[in-house]
């Protein structure tokens, strides 16, 4: 039972933007950034906290994106269609996804705990 002295503070709802995305990475790729794009659009009056959330979890999904297929395609146009290609397109494709995972669970940490994402201020 809470203290009936404390002020009740209105949860500004960053948990759910980050959700989505580990949802998009992990489960629901396709329509875990269709949901994701449709919150961060949606977020124009919402909390500020839930608006960096957000705009913070759509730039990485693009950046992710981005990366992990131009790697693959950068190094297919290197070495064609050989082993190397695919030795080097599996392990560019885990460790980039991994990192992408794991600031995803930092970035849910800090939405829980109420604070800003990991990310540069300018860009939110």
């Amino acid at each position: 039972m809470p203290y009936s002295g404390s002020p009740k503070s209105e949860s500004p709802g960053a948990i759910a933007p980050v959700i989505w995305y580990l949802l998009n990475l992990l489960a629901l790729p396709v329509i875990g950034f269709i949901v994701l794009l449709a919150i961060a659009m949606k977020s124009g009056d919402a909390h500020a906290l839930r608006r960096a959330h957000s705009k913070a979890a759509v730039y990485m999904s693009i950046l992710g994106a981005v990366l992990i297929s131009g790697g693959v395609a950068v190094c297919w146009l290197i070495y064609g269609n050989t082993g190397l290609f695919w030795t080097y397109a599996i392990v560019w494709a885990v460790v980039l996804h991994t990192s992408f995972v794991l600031w995803g669970m930092i970035s849910l940490a800090q939405a829980i705990g109420n604070k800003p994402p990991a990310f540069p201020r300018r860009l939110l």
